[in-house]
C-alpha cells in the first residue's frame, strides 16, 4: 500500500521559517515504513507566494499596509506558505499514493489541510483521505463533514494508522470492530472514537523521508526533538489536548541523537511541552548531550520553577545558547485568572540570567481575558529594564480552550480565519485592534532601542579596545555606562533617514508614523496616541537594557 504523509501549506501574513519541522510526520511513517509504500510531502517549508489581501480581513487593511516602511514594523503581506494547488496536485498524480494523511493540527488553517485532501479526491477518487492533529482531535465532525474526507484520527497518531493500514491492507474499512482513534462516517452517521495515547513512546522518528539540507537555523540543520508527552497542567488560554505527561527512555534518546548526528543535524530545537518537568530526567538528557556540539533550543519555553543556576550551568555546557521563558504578564491576578501562578524562580534567577552568557527571550501574552492595557504596559516597563528580548504573543482563540469555550462555544467556524495572533481579533473588548496594534509597536519600539544600545555598546568596546576616542559615536548604550534616550535624536543609529525622522517623531511627538513609498510622505499609522503618552510617562525616568550586551540608557523622553 503506497501512502503519502502530508504537510499542508498555510496562508497568513507571516510565518515562522524555523518552527515548520515535521516531525510528527517522521513518526508516523517510521510506524508503518514496515507495512507500507511510504512518502512524506513537506508542502509548507521553502516557498512563499503573495496573495491579494483577503476579504475576511479587510479590517486589518489600516494596519498591514504594503506601501509604510517602519522600523517598527509589523505585517505588510498576506501570503501562501508552501505548494499551489497545482503542484499538490502533480505531486499526488506522480506520486499515485493510495492513501494521503494530511496533518490537520490548527483550526485556523484547517481550511488548507481540507483542500489537499479534496484535491486528492479529484485527482483519483479511490484514494483513501486521513487527517489527524490537534484540530482532527478536537473538532473530528468539522472534517468528516466533507465527503472528500474518510477517516480522521484522534489524538497520538501512531498505532491508529498502524492498525488502520493493516486493516485497509486486508480490505476492511472498520466494517468489523473499529479502532481506537479512528473516527468515520457510515450511512450519514459519525462514529467518532475517543482520544488514543500511545502507551509506548519509544519509537524513534523515521528522519530519512525528509532532506535534511531544507530545514536551517542560522544556516545550520536543524531538527526538532521529543524527549517527553504532554502536559500536566490546565492553562486557561492553551487549547492542547489532555494528554498526560510521558518521559522517553534514556537509552531511546541516546540512540535518536546518534541518528541525527549521523543526518549532519547541527542544531535541536526540544519541542517538549514541558522539556525540564522532572529536574533529574533534564540533568540526564543533558549529560547525553555533552560534548556533541549540538546548538540548542527549546522554543516551546523552559519552565522555570525547576530550574537554578547549576541547572541552567549544565545546559550551556551541553549547548542551550538562548533561553525561551513564558511570563504571560506581571500582575499574580491577572495569572491566577488564568490558572498560572508568578514564575518566582525565574525572576529571582533574572540577575544572574542577565550577566551570564544566555540570550533571553521573555514571552507574554497581549488583550487575556481579564487583562487591561495598563497591565501590558507595566510587563512592557518591567522587562524592558532587562537584559533580554521582548516576545510579545497577541492572544487568540485557541480552540479548546477555557477561553474558546467562553467566548465562541459551540458557535466557532464563522472564527476560523480569526484564531490566529495576526488577526489582532478583541477577545477581550478592552484591546480593540487599534489598542492591540499599539502595544506591539511599542514592543517593536522597545526592541529597537535594545538592538540600538548593543549596537552602540560593540561599536565603543571596539573603539576602546583599539585605542581610539569614543567621541562621535552614541551615548546610549557604551558598554556598563547609562546614557539618555534623548541621544539617539543626536546621534542616531546608521540607519536609513527614514527611520530616524519615525523614530524622532516617536520620542518627540509620542505618534507612530510610518513612511507611504508611493505618496513619498510620512503619515500617521493607526494607534492610540493616548496609551503612547501613557507608556512614555510612566517610563519616563526608568531604563532601557540592551538584548547582547550589557549597556542601557535612561528613557528622558
Amino acid at each position: 500500500m503506497k501512502v503519502l504523509l502530508v504537510q499542508p501549506p498555510v496562508e497568513d501574513f507571516y510565518d515562522t521559517s524555523i518552527r515548520t519541522y515535521p516531525l510528527n510526520l517522521l513518526y508516523l511513517a517510521a510506524k508503518i515504513r514496515d507495512r507500507c509504500d511510504v512518502s512524506v510531502a513537506d508542502l509548507r517549508t521553502g516557498k512563499r507566494r503573495m496573495l491579494a489581501f483577503p476579504g475576511e480581513y479587510e479590517d486589518l487593511a489600516p494596519f498591514y499596509r504594503v506601501e509604510a516602511e517602519t522600523p517598527f514594523s509589523l505585517f505588510r503581506r498576506y501570503h501562501r506558505f508552501g505548494a499551489t494547488k497545482d503542484e499538490i496536485r502533480k505531486i499526488i498524480e506522480d506520486g499515485a499514493p493510495s492513501v494521503v494523511g494530511i496533518s490537520a493540527s490548527y483550526t485556523t488553517y484547517s481550511l488548507e489541510a481540507l483542500e489537499v485532501a479534496k484535491i486528492a479526491k479529484e485527482v483519483d477518487r479511490n484514494i483513501i483521505t486521513i487527517l489527524g492533529g490537534t484540530h482532527a482531535t478536537l473538532f473530528p465532525a468539522h472534517l468528516l463533514a466533507h465527503s472528500f474526507v474518510d477517516y480522521v484520527i484522534r489524538g497520538e497518531g501512531e498505532t491508529p494508522l498502524a492498525r488502520l493500514m493493516e486493516r485497509l491492507h486486508n480490505g476492511d474499512h472498520l466494517r468489523s470492530d473499529p479502532i481506537s482513534g479512528v473516527s468515520f462516517r457510515r450511512n450519514g452517521h459519525f462514529r467518532i472514537s475517543g482520544i488514543n495515547i500511545e502507551e509506548e513512546i519509544d519509537l524513534l522518528p523515521d528522519r530519512s523521508r525528509i532532506p535534511a539540507q531544507k530545514y536551517r537555523i542560522n544556516k545550520r540543520r536543524y531538527t526538532f526533538f521529543l524527549t517527553s508527552r504532554g502536559c500536566p497542567f490546565n492553562c486557561s488560554f492553551c487549547g492542547k489536548p489532555p494528554v498526560p505527561y510521558r518521559k522517553r527512555k534514556l537509552a531511546g534518546i541516546e540512540k535518536e541523537l546518534t541518528e541525527c548526528i549521523d543526518l549532519g543535524i547541527e542544531a535541536i530545537d526540544f519541542e517538549d511541552d514541558m522539556l525540564n518537568l522532572d529536574r533529574y530526567f533534564f540533568t540526564e538528557v543533558l549529560n547525553l548531550l555533552r560534548g556533541k556540539r549540538l546548538t540548542l533550543s527549546a522554543m516551546n519555553g523552559i519552565y522555570p520553577e525547576t530550574v537554578d543556576i547549576p541547572l541552567l550551568e549544565s545546559m550551556h555546557a551541553a549547548g542551550f545558547r538562548r533561553l525561551n521563558f513564558s511570563l504571560v504578564d506581571v500582575r499574580e491576578s491577572i495569572l491566577k485568572s488564568q490558572a498560572r501562578t508568578l514564575p518566582k524562580a525565574f525572576l529571582e534567577m533574572l540577575p544572574w540570567l542577565e550577566s551570564s552568557p544566555f540570550l533571553v527571550e521573555t514571552h507574554f501574552i497581549i488583550g487575556l481575558p481579564g487583562q487591561e492595557p495598563e497591565d501590558v504596559i507595566e510587563t512592557l516597563l518591567f522587562l524592558m529594564g532587562k537584559r533580554l528580548l521582548l516576545g510579545p504573543s497577541v492572544f487568540y482563540l485557541a480552540p479548546g480552550s477555557d477561553a474558546f469555550r467562553d467566548i465562541v462555544g459551540d458557535e466557532w467556524e464563522p472564527y476560523i480565519k480569526l484564531m490566529r495572533s495576526s488577526a489582532l481579533f478583541p477577545a477581550n473588548n478592552l484591546f480593540t485592534r487599534e489598542i492591540t496594534y499599539t502595544l506591539m509597536k511599542l514592543v517593536r519600539f522597545i526592541n529597537y532601542m535594545k538592538q540600538a544600545i548593543d549596537l552602540s555598546s560593540e561599536h565603543s568596546d571596539r573603539e576602546g579596545e583599539a585605542g581610539y576616542p569614543r567621541a562621535g559615536v552614541s551615548e546610549i548604550g557604551r558598554s556598563g555606562d547609562v546614557g539618555a534616550l534623548s541621544d539617539i535624536l543626536k546621534a542616531p543609529p546608521e540607519t536609513k533617514a527614514h527611520d530616524r525622522e519615525i523614530v524622532r517623531r516617536l520620542l518627540v511627538e509620542k505618534r507612530f508614523t510610518c513612511y507611504d513609498v508611493r505618496e513619498e510622505r510620512f503619515v500617521d499609522e493607526p494607534h492610540d496616541s493616548a496609551l503612547v503618552k501613557f507608556f512614555f510617562e510612566k517610563a519616563r525616568g526608568l531604563t532601557i537594557k540592551g538584548f547582547k550586551t550589557d549597556g542601557s540608557a535612561n528613557v528622558d523622553v
